[in-house]
C-alpha cells in the first residue's frame, strides 16, 4: 500500500478552492449572526416582541449553523491537503459542507475537483507521458538518415588551382566545378 508521502501530484486546487470557500463561508456566517440577527433583535424586538424575536433567534441560529460548517468545510480541506489518499472521503465531506453552511461555490467545486483527483505515485510513470515505442516500420515510416560525404577541396580539371569545397567556378579560370 502506498503511503501518503509517496503522492507526487497533491490536490492543490482542491484545497484552496475549498480552503477559500471555507472563509468566505465563515464571512457569510458572521454577517448572518451579527447584522441579520443581533441587529434584528436589537432593533426591532422591543417595538415587535414575538415575531421577532423568534426571527431574529432564527438568523442567529443559522449564523452559528453556517459557522460551524465553515469550519468544518476549512478542516476537511486541511486533511485532503494532509492525507490526499482518502480524497473522496474528504471531498464528499467538503461538498455536503459546502451545501450545509448555505452557498459556498468555490468549497463546492473544490470538492468535486477534490472527487476527481488522480494521485500519481512516486517513482510510477506519469499519467499523460508517451510511453516509448519503436519508431514503425513499413511505407509509413520516415526515411532512413543519410550519411553525407564531407566534401574535400579539389583540383580544377583546367588549370589545376586548388578550389575550396562548395564553390561552383574556379576562381582562376572560371570553369564550371563538377
Amino acid at each position: 500500500m502506498y503511503q501518503q508521502n509517496q503522492v507526487v501530484n497533491k490536490p492543490t486546487a482542491a484545497y484552496w478552492l475549498s480552503l477559500i470557500g471555507g472563509i468566505l463561508g465563515l464571512l457569510a456566517a458572521i454577517y448572518v449572526t451579527i447584522v441579520l440577527g443581533l441587529l434584528a433583535y436589537l432593533t426591532l424586538a422591543e417595538y415587535y416582541y414575538d415575531f421577532f424575536d423568534t426571527f431574529a433567534l432564527m438568523w442567529i441560529g443559522l449564523g452559528v449553523w453556517m459557522f460551524i460548517s465553515s469550519i468544518l468545510v476549512i478542516i476537511f480541506a486541511r486533511k485532503l491537503n494532509a492525507n490526499p489518499m482518502q480524497h473522496t472521503k474528504y471531498g464528499i465531506l467538503i461538498i455536503v459542507f459546502s451545501i450545509i453552511s448555505g452557498g459556498g461555490i468555490l468549497g463546492l467545486i473544490g470538492g468535486i475537483l477534490a472527487l476527481t483527483y488522480k494521485p500519481q505515485f512516486a517513482g510510477a510513470a506519469p499519467q499523460y507521458a508517451p510511453q516509448y515505442a519503436p519508431p514503425p516500420q513499413g511505407a509509413y515510416a520516415p526515411p532512413p538518415q543519410q550519411q553525407y560525404q564531407q566534401q574535400v577541396a579539389h583540383n580544377c580539371p583546367q588549370c589545376g588551382t586548388m578550389v575550396q569545397p562548395g564553390v561552383r567556378f574556379c576562381p582562376n579560370c572560371g570553369r564550371q566545378q563538377y
